[in-house]
């Protein structure tokens, strides 16, 4: 692993119906139209100006109608951005937002350009209250979508122009982004019937809009306008494994089973949802490193504001949630709301999914019930999850309540006798295979079926403590000359050149020393914590590794510290940090070293048979289980997705090369961010035949190349059990 990097790495909506793209797309058919979108009821004081014409009665066909949103944007100067420069330049069509924010443009065929200048106000459609613009904006939509001009529809021009993207494709990875059906993603949020899809788009616009701000605050007055929205807006924030979950397809783009084909059972195993950090680390060890160049003078402005931010990430992490239900011990490592929301809507949508069969299951709790068995690491954050997610289980299908098992821990446990330690849905040999230790977890005798996984689980460790070949690949990240000048970048953006080089030629070091307090604000809860002193900053590659781990830990924490890093990391310096991140990952938890063979992945075979083993009970017809709910941690799912071979997250490399993104394809934000999870819905016909579909962060996902040949014919995603269960190498009954 990098040397400071976490060995623990650890908004997703219900799709429903409400007016959407196909709105926007009328208000633009023909270059005329309304704005294809409701607005909420105002005062009749505070709405002198006639409402726009509904999606119904469209404009003249020669002009472009629609609102800039945020809140509502009055007295906005919006244009038709003829020449595509992001910029409303003399000679082009414009006008200003009336006061409910809509515009009416003479012309069509072109974008449109929303430049919010501290002359224009602010209505909060929620209390019909205005405020003043204290910040300059510039918004952004595409000429396929005008209705609507908001941050959404600026990221999905960003995609356009960045990517070299088509309008449907960029519309799909910006919803993806939010965590929205792309239906939902470009009308207006305010009106949105949906609450957990209006709270979504809601967050995503007050981040992305700040962003915005910050970004134009930060340019000159020379500046193309275009790059600076562009890289606010992109979708890309580099977060990799800390990046909070988000659905990765449309569920109603989902490949229908084949005819006689019906669900019969479902499982799944998910990492726990969005976390503070997981000790006092980083955070310290950058604010020691800012409270020194504030001692010396060496701050720029843009560093002064860093220090504060900080604060409020420690703080935030100290109380991490002290008053929160389902939250026992406050501190680091807590999942955070954003976790919370992640976990609670992931089940929403499971039932969503396959809504007859959980009906059919839910129906069997008074004759011949069925048994949704739970299971955890046993470890905090991942106990919290699967909490959550059977509270939403339970509240959103009452009947499945009593259906809700938690095994006991597997036993005997022959050489320590610490079974009944463990409580009730606690596996951790299932779903903590990576730090089984010898006091609680030894297996010595090797007839046991447990014994090849504490095995696997001791050699990883050595490798993981001890390979020197590993150290190299890992302790090598940061002191490249390449991270050097990446590091640079971020921290002279922060502190004096002179401080800065104190850092590069060894006069300064830093680490997380020292001890701090906080307490929470009604009194009640105070916690003291003393840093190790074992996170250190050596080397700018050091400086900049750590700035990042701040960055990418700033979104799951929202609701808790309301902070944002992107001012202090650029996207550019975000990539190379985040290939950093990915490389100490692949090296430890992924596919690594072919010479190495399948050290990392190996301990994970358990959680493979556990998988088919599931299956095989249901092939046998023993229906007792309905689902299986596994709840665990990035290092349970990053060697499991290995080990199932999953294309694009399976390629090691030679020792002699070294990992790079141009050269493979393991991406930490697709493998395994916040709340990842694989799926399998199991499908019977009449006969007992019996086919799976997998879901991979709740995309439709192919099982490994080799086994390509099991997917019944005609069929995109379902494959025939027994084919697949041979293509495994597992004894087909």
């Amino acid at each position: 692993m990098l040397p400071n990097l976490s060995r623990n790495r650890a908004l997703a909506c219900l799709p429903a119906s409400s007016l959407g793209l196909l709105a926007v797309l009328l208000a633009s058919c023909g270059g005329g139209g309304g704005s294809g979108n409701s607005f909420l009821p105002l005062p009749a004081a505070a709405t002198p100006a006639p409402a726009p014409a509904p999606a119904t009665a469209p404009a003249a066909a020669s002009t472009t109608s629609g609102m800039v949103v945020g809140s509502y944007f009055v007295n906005a100067k919006v244009c038709l951005d003829t020449n595509a420069n992001g910029r409303c330049d003399d000679g082009e069509p414009s006008t200003r937002t009336d006061k409910r924010g809509a515009y009416t443009l003479a012309g069509t065929g072109a974008g449109i350009v929303a430049e919010i200048g501290t002359d224009a106000t602010e209505l909060d459609p929620a209390t019909s209250t205005s405020k003043p613009v204290t910040s300059r904006l510039v918004l952004r939509a595409p000429k396929e979508a005008p209705g609507v001009v908001d941050f959404h529809s600026t990221a999905v021009v960003a995609e356009m122009e960045a990517g070299g993207i088509d309008f449907k494709a960029a519309t799909a990875k910006v919803a993806i982004s939010v965590g929205v059906i792309a239906a939902k993603l470009l009308g207006d949020f305010n009106t949105e019937a949906d609450p957990v899809a209006k709270a979504a788009l809601k967050a995503a616009s007050d981040e992305g809009l700040q962003r915005i701000r910050d970004a134009i605050a930060a340019s000159a007055s020379g500046d193309d306008i275009k790059a600076v929205l562009t890289a606010a807006a992109l979708t890309d924030r580099y977060y990799q494994t800390k990046a909070p979950y988000r659905p990765q397809q449309d569920v109603s783009t989902y490949e229908a089973p084949p005819a006689g084909f019906s669900p019969v059972y479902t499982q799944m195993i998910a990492r726990h949802g969005s976390r503070g950090l997981s000790s006092l680390k980083y955070d310290l060890a950058v604010y020691n490193m800012w409270e020194k160049a504030r001692d010396d003078g060496a701050l720029t402005p843009l560093g002064q504001k860093l220090g504060a931010d900080v604060l409020k990430i420690m703080k935030a992490n100290f109380l991490l949630g002290y008053g929160v239900a389902g939250i026992t011990k406050p501190g680091y490592g807590n999942e955070t709301q954003v976790g919370i929301n992640e976990h609670t809507q992931l089940a929403a949508r499971l039932l969503q999914r396959l809504p007859a069969f959980w009906k059919q299951v839910g129906d069997s709790a008074g004759s011949a019930p069925r048994q949704i068995v739970t299971v955890t690491s046993g470890v905090d954050r991942a106990v919290d999850s699967g909490s959550f997610f059977v509270q939403s289980l339970k509240a959103t299908q009452p009947a499945l309540a009593p259906l809700v098992t938690y095994p006991p821990a597997p036993a005997p446990y022959p050489d320590t006798g610490t079974a009944a330690s463990q409580p009730a849905g606690t596996n951790r040999f299932l779903l903590y295979f990576h730090k089984l230790v010898k006091a609680t977890d030894l297996v010595s005798k090797t007839d046991d079926p447990l014994y090849p996984t504490y095995r696997d689980s001791q050699a990883y460790q050595a490798y993981k403590s001890g390979d020197a070949d590993l150290a190299a690949k890992q302790s090598g990240l940061t002191v490249t000359p390449e991270a050097a000048a990446a590091g640079r970048v971020l921290l002279e953006r922060l502190f004096a050149k002179s401080f800065v080089d104190k850092i590069a030629d060894g006069s300064y070091s830093f680490a997380n020393t020292g001890s701090r307090s906080f307490a929470s604000d009604d009194g009640k809860f105070f916690s003291s914590i003393d840093g190790d002193g074992k996170t250190t900053i050596k080397s700018l590659g050091d400086a900049g590794s750590l700035l990042y781990e701040l960055y990418v830990i700033a979104p799951a924490m929202r609701s808790e510290a309301g902070v944002d890093f992107a001012a202090y990391m650029p996207s550019a310096q975000a990539k190379f940090f985040a290939a950093l991140n990915d490389g100490s990952d692949f090296y430890d938890k992924g596919p690594g070293m072919t010479e190495k063979g399948d050290i990392t992945s190996r301990m994970s075979q358990i959680l493979v048979d556990d998988m088919f083993n599931e299956v095989d009970a249901i092939a046998r017809g023993d229906r007792s289980h309905a689902a299986k709910l596994r709840f665990a941690h990035a290092e349970i799912i990053m060697p499991f997705a290995v080990r199932m071979g999953l294309k694009g997250v399976d390629q090691g490399v030679p020792a002699a090369a070294s990992f790079s993104y141009g050269s493979n394809p393991w991406r930490g934000e697709y493998v395994s961010p916040m709340a990842a999870n694989m799926q399998w819905d199991v499908y019977a016909d009449g006969s007992g035949k019996l086919l799976v579909k997998m879901l991979y962060n709740e995309k439709e996902t192919d099982f490994k190349a080799a086994c390509d040949g099991a997917k019944k014919a005609g069929t995109a995603h379902y494959y025939d059990y027994a084919a697949l269960k041979s293509c495994y190498g597992r004894v087909v009954q």
